[in-house]
């Protein structure tokens, strides 16, 4: 076989062009990596026949040949020959680390996405703090998204330069739900995106100053926050509903309880009858109950809320379901 094989490689050189193409044929048909050595003068061949071939034998092998492999075509002058090299990074692991740091100043986008994320999963601290120092952009957000990140560089994420590097670093502060300075958080309050994450973080962290953020929150915010209090709070008793309750997030609460039985009756009633609630989302609870109009507890609540004298709209709200009682009963 190896004469074979130093015979297939001779011909590579050969004036002509079919023969040089049945060597490449040879030398892919006979499945062994020492022939790599062979396509390296291919990288540079005038002919992309060659070039596309080579390219196929550095995919094949040159992740078992190893780190010098792969370096032919990093160090490479042609884009797409570098990017097949960046594309074999993560095949050596820990072993192309070395690699990988220097092709994140490589001039192509996908050439750095790709050393990034080779490091990403191989590098050590070492190497991601050499994301955090690159001067690129979007190498320094990515970096935020590494398990190895503090809370310190996190911090210094959220006043990057980049905007994009900003946000990495936010979504990972609050993924972690690390406890932080407000001051650091408040500048984001006006993002439009992962605004449910920020609210359930400042829930927890910063619950006096959730009015703060809800004055930025626009109807979209409102619904997706309460999207998730429905797919995710089963009662009042929940420490988020009560910090809620407690810090006068009644348009939430309201919005919250559209979707809850009789168990959550004594907080829906409360709501009803709070006047700091706003008005349609009072009149929304009371037509929600259209449907039990008839229970004995619903028909005492109502007469109680009626002998409070409830603006025009409420009072509407409440003869429809006075209404609906007789209609059920009847």
């Amino acid at each position: 076989m190896a004469g074979e094989l130093d015979r297939a490689m001779g011909r590579l050189k050969h004036r002509d062009i079919r023969t040089r193409r049945r060597a490449v044929r040879t030398l892919v048909e006979l499945e062994d990596p020492e022939s790599l050595k062979a396509f390296k003068s291919l990288l540079n061949d005038e002919d992309s026949w060659f070039v596309s071939k080579a390219l196929d034998a550095y995919r094949r092998w040159a992740p078992t040949v190893g780190l010098d492999a792969v370096q032919d075509l990093t160090a490479h002058s042609s884009l797409n020959v570098r990017r097949c090299g960046a594309n074999l990074l993560d095949a050596l692991g820990e072993n192309g680390t070395s690699i990988a740091k220097v092709m994140l100043d490589d001039e192509d986008s996908v050439v750095r996405r790709k050393a990034a994320d080779a490091l990403l999963t191989h590098g050590d601290n070492k190497a991601i703090e050499a994301m955090h120092q690159n001067a690129n952009d979007a190498i320094r957000s990515l970096a935020m998204r590494h398990r190895s990140c503090s809370k310190e560089q996190l911090l210094n994420g959220l006043k990057d330069a980049s905007a994009s590097v900003q946000i990495e670093a936010l979504r990972a502060l609050l993924n972690r739900d690390e406890a932080v300075e407000l001051s650091a958080i408040q500048p984001f309050f006006g993002l439009q995106s992962g605004t449910v994450k920020l609210f359930l973080w400042m829930a927890k962290h910063h619950p006096n100053n959730l009015s703060a953020l809800a004055e930025k929150l626009g109807p979209q915010h409102f619904h997706d926050i309460t999207k998730h209090l429905r797919g995710n709070v089963d009662d009042s008793s929940d420490v988020l509903i009560q910090t809620l309750i407690e810090t006068n997030m009644h348009s939430i609460i309201a919005r919250w309880l559209m979707g809850k039985g009789a168990q959550e009756d004594e907080l829906r009633w409360d709501m009803i009858g709070n006047q700091d609630v706003d008005i349609i989302e009072r009149s929304k609870l009371l037509e929600r109950l259209l449907g039990r109009a008839n229970e004995p507890d619903v028909i005492d609540n109502l007469k109680k809320f009626m002998a409070t004298n409830p603006p025009e709209l409420l009072k509407v709200a409440c003869e429809n379901l006075s209404t609906a009682a007789n209609e059920l009963t009847s």
